[in-house]
């Protein structure tokens, strides 16, 4: 099936904004975006349900110029889609190639030039992105590969604008979703679910700490946030499960400018950190009588809680010593990291950068483009990256 979809070069006619969806054999309704209309990372990315939908518009909507490094790693960590792309073969795995190689020799499919070796790769929300893991995920990229051919087939009889198919950033109704019905796809049409992300609202079942925090005194001002730290963690004994980023809740103490001690969790336990939260305030001497929240999982996460402790809680955008604290708690974390050298370090930002779709490329802030475009000059990136970077951003030689 990836074969198929490399033949038919659906990305000659979409933009991988232009999405269309498809009924998958389980039931799920899938949101395809196809990579490659500038001609060198090519892709199909399947974001599944809700979920997968609106990460898709989260990392779409976002206004990437103002995001600090806090915000651009929330968003980047937060993707969830299945994701078949078509790379060089120093991108893939010993036992990638072995199986493609082996593939292509027993079918006559050729392995020639740029881009010739297929390549599946999931993406979940706080992990690092992995292989398939589960028999589902190969169903539904190929449902999702099937789709896009037979599509390539209808938009031979009728074009973009009569199916209905145009940007997300136009903010369409609906979309054409592919169906396969009596043995063949059918081309029909599906409402989009809401672009907004939602998180878990735990709520906080403990009454008798709910009463005392409630009878505490409350003086203080508190700005609170939540990030994604930088560096995946491996658990021993789950080599094959995708390595996590850890999730840290962290406050600070207007006026004093006070650093409460982060609470950090391996996963998405939300329940856990709203407990361990109150743990922390009932510990406290000083408790804050406003909580101002930097991000809508934070809000989230302490919203029930802070309601039956009778502290009020408000989301905000602006929250400078907040900022300044994860700032510098992400500085302090890549001080730590061991030192690499810097052919190391440019081999790391190499690889990541191959892995990126054109969407994520095309959508970094300005300071970022700018420092690629420096390495591209210098000649310090492979040749196909550095004509990929040039076709994106529209740069000459």
């Amino acid at each position: 099936m990836a074969f198929q979809f490399k033949g038919v070069k659906l990305w000659q006619q979409l933009y991988d904004d232009e999405v269309f969806a498809v009924k998958l054999s389980d039931g799920e309704i899938g949101y395809c975006s196809v990579m490659g209309r500038m001609g060198d990372h090519f892709a199909l990315g399947l974001y599944v349900g809700d979920e997968g939908y609106q990460s898709y518009r989260l990392l779409l909507d976002a206004d990437h110029e103002s995001l600090d490094d806090v915000a651009m790693g929330n968003l980047m960590t937060s993707q969830s889609c299945l994701q078949c792309s078509f790379e060089n073969k120093d991108m893939l795995s010993d036992e990638e190639l072995d199986e493609v190689r082996q593939y292509a020799q027993e079918h006559d499919k050729p392995l020639r030039g740029r881009n010739a070796f297929p390549q599946f790769t999931k993406y979940r929300a706080g992990r690092f992105p992995w292989r398939y893991d589960a028999n589902v995920d190969e169903v539904r990229i190929c449902d999702a590969l099937s789709a896009s051919v037979a599509l390539k087939k209808v938009l031979r009889q009728y074009s973009k604008e009569e199916l209905g198919l145009c940007s997300l950033r136009e903010n369409p109704k609906k979309i054409p979703m592919l169906a396969y019905e009596g043995n063949r796809w059918s081309v029909k049409y599906t409402i989009l679910p809401s672009a907004a992300l939602t998180y878990p609202e735990p709520l906080f079942s403990n009454e008798v700490l709910a009463a005392r925090l409630k009878r505490k005194k409350k003086t203080e001002i508190w700005e609170c946030g939540t990030l994604r730290l930088p560096t995946a963690i491996q658990e021993e004994g789950h080599e094959d499960e995708a390595p996590y980023y850890p999730l840290a809740l962290v406050y600070v103490e207007l006026g004093t400018e006070l650093v409460q001690q982060p609470i950090v969790t391996e996963g998405e336990d939300a329940e856990e950190m709203m407990n361990e939260f109150a743990v922390q305030l009932q510990d406290s001497d000083r408790l804050p009588k406003t909580i101002y929240c930097g991000d809508d999982r934070c809000f989230a996460l302490l919203k029930d809680l802070c309601g039956k402790a009778g502290i009020q809680i408000e989301r905000t955008d602006e929250l400078e010593a907040l900022d300044e604290v994860l700032q510098d708690l992400l500085e302090h974390m890549a001080d730590d990291e061991d030192d690499l050298s810097p052919e190391e370090e440019l081999a790391e930002l190499t690889g990541a950068l191959m892995r990126m779709s054109d969407t994520e490329l095309r959508t970094a802030p300005p300071e970022i483009v700018n420092m690629l475009y420096s390495l591209v000059e210098a000649g310090e990136l492979p040749d196909e990256l550095s004509k990929r970077i040039r076709q994106l951003f529209r740069r000459k030689q």
